[in-house]
């Protein structure tokens, strides 16, 4: 059972899933977006990175992620309304920005810069050019269902970052269910951050952590 390294996209009705805040702009344009003044907010440029953010004051705190360019918004003080500002990635791109300050949790923003290609993404120690049937992505889907329905649906997460809380195994496969916690300043948790030679397949109960949240990842392995 030989194919490149791919992402499960699941619907799971009782799992606690995020949508997003996707916004495409045209270099030098401007994009809307809302911020959470009662948690942390994730802003990220698809292919690119955030360099720094240019504004003349803010009721939120700003902190960069260096691994992945993200910025992530946290409420310091009382907002008094929409704020505007700049946003200036790594690949020399300025956009503008109007955030909206709501009283709620909000979803991840995701930008897309047009005219701007993806960063290709490294396979490591995996074939390129060789795809997965759907019969594949379909076992894959079934292994987590499985999974994820006895060891994470109902459950909480607890413990240290990387902790394994359950294992599983079937015919060619075997899958852990493991633990990722954020830090002081929040975490994005990626797909990618869990693949080595034998993983098949992630899939990240909830991707966007604050400070000090955690959540479940469920990891899938080739087994001989």
């Amino acid at each position: 059972m030989r194919f490149i390294v791919f992402t499960i996209v699941l619907l799971i009705a009782a799992a606690d899933a995020e949508a997003a805040q996707r916004v495409t702009t045209d270099p030098d344009g401007t994009i809307r977006f809302n911020a959470s003044t009662t948690g942390v907010t994730r802003i990220s440029v698809a292919g690119d990175r955030i360099r720094r953010i240019v504004n003349d004051g803010s009721a939120f705190e700003m902190s960069n992620d260096e691994e992945t360019g993200d910025v992530f918004f946290r409420s310091s003080g009382e907002a008094d309304g929409a704020e505007t500002g700049y946003i200036v990635t790594e690949r020399g791109v300025t956009i503008g920005y109007r955030l909206t300050p709501v009283a709620r949790t909000v979803e991840p923003v995701l930008v897309t810069i047009r005219g701007q290609a993806a960063e290709t993404e490294e396979v490591g120690e995996f074939e390129t050019g060789v795809g997965f049937s759907d019969n594949i992505a379909s076992a894959m889907s079934e292994i987590i269902r499985e999974v994820a329905a006895e060891h994470v649906i109902g459950k909480s997460p607890t413990g240290r970052d990387g902790r394994i809380v359950a294992r599983a195994s079937g015919e060619g496969w075997r899958a852990r269910v493991q633990i990722a916690a954020a830090g002081q300043v929040g975490r994005l948790v990626r797909e990618q951050d869990f693949y080595s030679a034998p993983v098949r397949a992630v899939w990240i109960a909830r991707p966007t952590l604050g400070p000090e949240e955690r959540t479940f990842v469920v990891i899938v392995e080739e087994r001989s």
